[in-house]
């Protein structure tokens, strides 16, 4: 792991609080799409600085693409689910 910072995977935004980050999984909040998000480490680097899901900050795709870059070494991952978004939508 590179860094300590992890990227928002819906937006991909560096705007985050992260409650928890080890070699396997980082847990956090993104203040750009207000929402939590759970991120799995890089398969190039094992870091968290990963494109978003949605490519782009702040841009949604028709068609999403199959793999997000990493920033860190520019491994391409596959594209996962960005996590829970009923905990957001209760609030």
């Amino acid at each position: 792991m590179k860094t300590r910072e992890a990227l928002c995977v819906r937006c991909g935004s560096a705007d985050t609080e992260i409650a928890r980050l080890d070699e396997t999984s980082a847990e956090g909040t993104c203040f750009r799409c207000d929402k939590p998000f759970h991120a799995t480490p890089c398969q190039g680097c094992r870091g968290f600085r990963i494109e978003g899901s949605f490519g782009v900050s702040g841009m949604r795709f028709e068609n999403l693409p199959e793999t997000v870059k990493c920033w860190d070494c520019g491994h391409h991952n596959p594209l996962r689910d960005p996590g829970p978004e009923q905990a957001a939508a209760s609030q």
